[in-house]
């Protein structure tokens, strides 16, 4: 299996943006393009496709080659992904994938400029309800009815719909949740929570023993936000707020006064009271080491990072619950939405070749694959977690018990106003206690949304 270079993409990339400059450089639209910024087809990109695509196809037997681009940054989902592919090349011998990585941060304009430039790849990473664009400029292929989708948990195709058509196929069940280090809650004589009291019961009880119960990720703006949504999806969907920051960005709310937001962030700002000047210096990556290491016992955040984790401490005993919000444990439901999800150019001239790779991702093998070594729960319900790890099992036994509460309810901020609240977010965590005013960050944020959208 052929890897393409990530300095090479950055060659093509540079080359293919000074091609769109040309076209751009007057600042107007031309008629060929579309109100979301996405260049149409034209009858000569459709015919570099073709060219491109000639004396591979597979009724002549030669071998035909699938482009794929992925932005993961996960080495565990890399060697997961690899491992799988090298599987499918073996059962098709006449089908090769060549595998390139872009940058996470600039992925939607890299898809732009490949697709403006007649060579959108076979196969694209990302979540479509974030790429409505591609989808509304007929891009990407609606997916309804293939095989690949039949055992897909029913909200994650929901997650991938637009306009009646499903336009990505899920690899797996993503959760935002709170692990936990299982031989730390042992040595404690503390047990799951099951209610917010008992959590916190649980973090004065680290501190009574000297250990600072959370991993806060401080130094990362993205890691902030995933600690206050791993319970905040579930308390909104539940009282009736399920589209608070969308009415805040489109100005039809403010956040001030709402009494769930402020409820969620007064338990936000508890959350910092159990912090040590060293956590605003703490990122990702260094989170991740610290959480395997056994030096601090929980850590809020999605289950992307655990295949990293358990690579770190192979031997490591991890488990998981919903972050609690409410007294009432029926409340406290397990946040699921899409993580890494496989898009379809519409353009592919390899539709046969393509699909044969997506139903092959969708089966057991791949599925068990993923869950072992990406360390993921399955988007395939069907599969058993029996050989999975023990998060993962208990992942599972929420989904079948149905105590499990959809992403998709809970629409996120998107693009600078994202960037504003998650801002502030941070700046507000990494304040001494004293300093902490719910009242005031939510005025913050209310003005800075505001000023946005002006």
């Amino acid at each position: 299996m052929k890897k393409y270079l990530k300095s090479t993409s950055s060659l093509l990339l540079a080359g293919l943006l000074a091609i769109s400059a040309v076209g751009c450089s007057s600042g107007t639209k031309t008629d060929k393009e579309t109100k979301s910024g996405v260049e149409e087809k034209t009858e000569g990109n459709e015919e570099s496709s073709k060219a491109a695509g000639e004396g591979t196809g597979t009724g002549t037997g030669e071998k035909v080659t699938i482009r794929l681009v992925h932005y993961m940054g996960e080495q565990t989902k890399r060697d997961a992904l690899d491992q799988i592919l090298t599987a499918f090349e073996q059962k098709n011998p006449n089908i090769s994938v060549d595998v390139e990585v872009v940058a996470s941060s600039s992925y939607i304009a890299t898809y732009k400029n490949y697709i403006a430039a007649g060579q959108a790849p076979d196969i694209m990473f990302g979540k479509p309800q974030t790429m409505k664009e591609f989808v509304d400029g007929d891009y990407f292929m609606d997916l309804s009815g293939e095989p690949c989708l039949d055992n897909v948990l029913p909200m994650l195709k929901d997650e991938c719909s637009i306009n009646g058509g499903v336009y990505g196929f899920p690899m797996d069940a993503q959760v935002k949740a709170c692990f936990y280090n299982k031989k730390m809650f042992e040595e404690a004589g503390v047990k799951v929570p099951v209610t917010k009291d008992e959590f916190f019961q649980v973090c004065d009880t680290f501190m009574e023993k000297g250990v600072y119960p959370m991993i806060h990720p401080y130094n990362f703006i993205h890691g902030v936000f995933h600690e206050m949504d791993s319970y905040f999806t579930s308390m909104a969907a539940q009282t009736g707020n399920a589209e608070i920051w969308k009415n805040s960005q489109e100005g039809n709310k403010e956040l001030s006064g709402n009494e769930t937001v402020i409820n969620a962030m007064n338990m936000f700002s508890r959350f910092a009271s159990y912090k040590d000047p060293g956590d605003t210096a703490v990122d990702q990556t260094q989170g991740i080491q610290n959480f395997a290491a056994g030096q601090r016992p929980m850590y809020m955040n999605g289950g992307w990072l655990m295949g990293d984790v358990m690579a770190a401490n192979p031997e490591g005993e991890f488990g998981m619950f919903p972050t609690p919000w409410s007294d009432k444990p029926e409340d406290n439901k397990l946040w699921v939405g899409i993580d890494d999800v496989f898009v379809v150019s519409s353009q592919t001239v390899h539709k046969e070749e393509v699909m044969n790779l997506l139903n092959f991702l969708a089966e057991e093998e791949s599925s068990k694959t993923w869950m072992n070594t990406a360390k993921l729960m399955t988007s395939n319900v069907n599969v058993s977690t029996e050989d999975a790890a023990a998060f993962i099992k208990e992942i599972k036994s929420y989904i079948d018990e149905d105590k499990i509460v959809s992403k998709s309810l809970v629409p996120d901020y998107t693009s600078e106003y994202s960037t504003a609240f998650r801002t502030k977010l941070q700046e507000f965590v990494t304040l001494d206690e004293e300093k902490r005013d719910v009242t005031k960050l939510l005025e913050d944020i209310d003005y800075e949304i505001a000023a946005i959208r002006q």
